[in-house]
């Protein structure tokens, strides 16, 4: 019965490892950054249908210094 549950284990154990993710990751050329005009009409959306909007920053340097930016906006459930 161990041998079974080892060997069980053992290829759930290989057959994550066989997948691989294709990450990259975004230099600050290009991040697109949202307009105030973008933001303002996401969080308004998120409010029409009752949802709570959470907003995703990235720093970016600008003349010298790092500056947060949003990026992105999603719509979350809101909390009781």
């Amino acid at each position: 019965m161990k041998l079974l549950s080892l060997a069980i284990l053992s290829v759930c154990l290989i057959g994550c490892a066989g997948k691989s993710q294709n990450i990259t990751l975004k230099m600050d050329e290009e991040i697109e950054v949202m307009t105030r005009h973008e933001v303002i009409n996401a969080i308004e959306d998120c409010k029409a249908v009752n949802l709570r909007s959470v907003m995703i920053y990235s720093r970016l340097r600008i003349n010298g210094h790092k500056t947060p930016v949003i990026i992105d906006i999603t719509c979350a459930p809101r909390s009781s």
